[in-house]
């Protein structure tokens, strides 16, 4: 199967004692993964590890694999590029490949709704290229009438619906998504929900979300990944996020 992401033994370590695990973790391309379990448990550490924007820890010795092929002719030794210092890469990697929607919509408050989508075009010199799709997401997101607009002016639903466009304008084939209906009454998210899902489905995205909404998130076609409560163990606290059974 053609996998986004393979990782195995991987592992964070947090201060106060807290380790997340990922022993055994992959992400079949085009897939929908939600990522649910209790607070605490390490869903949002789980998701910017795979957002490449947390270093996990790296032990000489142990058979760890790190890897991401955003498209199936790329594959992008993620672990050897921490270990190397090639932050640049990464930080590259995360710019063209990902789209990161935040809880609270993680808008810059001082551009428009038109800049917020169009930021990442512009970053990557694709805004000419992207000049068709852009419109045709904000027209399937209803919000055409937003785009003079800056982000302390819109509702809360209106900011997820920024969100989404913002994470999708450049066209990226990974979409990471941290509690994007938590704010959001039950239609709200609903709604929003479904239609980021008939969108990333349509143009083969895959999406990997962490959520409290587990029944939300099934309803919406995600398969779930459900991490335990933590193990307490001589005064440290360890959480393991696995796909395999």
């Amino acid at each position: 199967m053609d996998h986004v992401y393979s990782v195995r033994n991987l592992c964070k370590r947090r201060p106060g004692g807290f380790s997340l695990c990922m022993p055994s973790f992959a992400v079949p391309r085009g897939g929908l993964m939600a990522i649910v379990g209790p607070s605490g448990c390490g869903k949002s550490t789980a998701l910017d590890l795979l957002a490449c924007s947390l270093r996990p820890e790296i032990t000489i010795g142990t058979e760890a694999r790190f890897s991401m092929r955003p498209h199936p002719d790329t594959d992008v030794d993620v672990l050897g590029c921490w270990r190397r210092g090639g932050l640049d890469r990464l930080a590259g990697l995360r710019l063209a490949s990902l789209g990161y929607i935040l809880q609270t919509g993680g808008l810059l408050p001082f551009l428009s709704v038109r800049e917020n989508i169009v930021l990442r075009c512009k970053c990557l010199g694709s805004l000419d290229a992207r000049r068709e799709a852009i419109p045709a997401l904000v027209e399937r997101l209803g919000i055409g009438h937003l785009l003079k607009k800056k982000p302390d002016t819109l509702s809360v639903g209106e900011r997820q619906r920024v969100a989404i466009a913002s994470a999708l304008a450049h066209g990226p084939p990974i979409v990471l998504a941290d509690e994007p209906t938590a704010s959001l009454d039950p239609l709200n998210a609903r709604t929003i929900l479904a239609i980021f899902t008939e969108i990333a489905k349509e143009q083969g995205i895959t999406i990997i979300m962490v959520t409290h909404a587990p029944d939300l998130a099934e309803r919406a076609g995600f398969t779930l990944v459900r991490v335990p409560q933590p193990s307490d163990e001589d005064g440290s606290v360890t959480s393991t996020v696995t796909t395999e059974s």
